[in-house]
């Protein structure tokens, strides 16, 4: 028993580690000097993610320069300190998906027996080094903006450089900077993640919940080369766990019995009666339930996340469906000759035209002249001389009293390109008590 909760626990462990190595990264670089402008070797200057307490040292180079180029995104601080120096730190760093910030500290000599920290604040101070155009949206942004399918690649729309496309035909397609939508790799984790067997832009394999998403970013151009395809990016950061527990929970419901109908629908008139009757419009009931829940297992150095999202849909939709009037249920098909036969509510052609009208009564020649000048209705049985009772399953003569409106019965020797060709079909029944 305790080996497999063993295993158990190595395996959690192991999908844990694999989701880490998929994790988006940025960089800190920059140099240490003096007041008067000399770099400064051995500086022992840390990257501290406030969020998670994690602490990544290094030390300056004999040109003074530092590099942190394997960092997990998220807000950072930046200390610097050698003995005989006054510490410098820079503070409200806000390090996203491969970007390189870079910050040069410069360190004052500090007198005997004082501690004095000079402090910066990295939102004053222009750092990005990229040569990359684009636009990010943080956690707190993602979280913030109003989405309403659930997928925060909808979100996409609000960023500059995005042109949705409109009706007119050729034209509606969405572009980043001019380039189409059907160009963009869609990246999560630093995988891509789009869909490679249809063109369909930005959207990805799944849909991706706001609450697992920790930035979101759209380069225009020029994309970075390490991120594969595509002539535009979307970068995606899902959340990871810090040194808070926290969590959320939220329930979506899209009724669309709460919308009104459509003109055409309430439009619409039975073609039977030909009073008002409007078309029912379709239904769509969507529950979307997402829980998340994410903190420490070991403070400052180990942390967990798990989101659970679940679509229930639910549909209803107005089909109107093809049935056979009562007599051709009883194997009687009835056209006029030199017509190819036509439903009731079709639009005849040059050479189609309707034998019944919506309530399956037959239409007579007079009642279109402007389409037809020979002979009236044609009836024939796919029985030959019989009929179908379609409840007994049972067969009766076939009579002229069966054509209604009609003027000739199709004798059961002429090939009419029936089911049955020009036999006879016998049916047998069984009697089951």
């Amino acid at each position: 028993m305790r080996f497999r909760v063993s295993m158990m626990l190595l395996l959690g462990l192991a999908v844990f580690s694999a989701s880490a190595f998929g994790q988006s990264i940025g960089s800190i670089t920059g140099v240490v000097q003096d007041v008067s402008e000399a770099r400064i070797p051995g500086v022992s200057v840390t990257a501290t993610n406030t969020a998670t307490g994690v602490k990544t040292p290094t030390i300056t180079n004999e040109s003074g320069a530092y590099n942190f180029s394997n960092l997990a995104v998220g807000p950072y601080v930046l200390d610097a300190t050698l003995p005989g120096f006054k510490n410098a730190r820079v503070a409200n760093i806000d390090l996203r998906i491969n970007e390189t910030l870079r910050y040069n500290l410069t360190m004052e000599i500090a007198s005997l027996g004082t501690n004095i920290e000079v402090t910066l604040d990295a939102r004053d101070i222009l750092a990005v080094s990229s040569a990359s155009v684009g636009e990010a949206l943080t956690e707190s942004q993602v979280t913030a903006l109003p989405l309403v399918g659930g997928d925060v690649l909808d979100l996409i729309s609000v960023l500059p450089g995005f042109r949705a496309g409109n009706s007119t035909p050729g034209t509606n397609v969405d572009t980043f900077a001019g380039i189409s939508s059907n160009s963009i790799n869609t990246v999560r984790d630093g995988l891509s993640v789009s869909d490679g067997r249809f063109q369909n832009g930005v959207f990805a394999t799944t849909m991706i919940s706001p609450d697992m998403v920790s930035e979101i970013r759209l380069i225009l151009t020029p994309v970075d080369a390490e991120m594969g395809r595509g002539n535009g990016q979307v970068q995606i950061t899902t959340r990871s766990g810090t040194n808070r527990y926290t969590g959320s929970a939220v329930w979506s419901v899209r009724n669309s019995a709460l919308d009104a109908n459509t003109w055409s629908n309430n439009n619409d008139v039975d073609p039977v009666t030909g009073a008002w009757s409007p078309t029912v419009p379709n239904w769509t009931n969507q529950h979307q339930i997402t829980a998340s829940f994410g903190g420490p297992i070991i403070r400052n150095k180990t942390f967990f996340f798990g989101l659970y999202d679940q679509n229930f849909v639910r549909t209803r939709a107005v089909v109107n469906g093809v049935v056979l009037t009562d007599t051709a249920r009883q194997g009687i098909y009835r056209y006029f000759d030199g017509w190819t036969p036509d439903d009731a509510d079709a639009t005849p052609g040059t050479s189609s035209r309707p034998a019944v009208n919506f309530q399956g009564i037959p239409l007579s020649a007079a009642q279109d002249p402007s389409l037809y000048t020979g002979q009236g209705l044609i009836c024939f049985s796919v029985f030959g001389n019989q009929k179908l009772n379609p409840d007994t399953f049972q067969m009766s003569p076939f009579t002229q009293g069966d054509c209604p409106g009609g003027t000739a019965i199709l004798p059961t020797n002429t090939s009419v390109g029936s089911p049955f060709g020009t036999r006879t079909a016998r049916l047998r029944t069984r009697r089951v008590s």
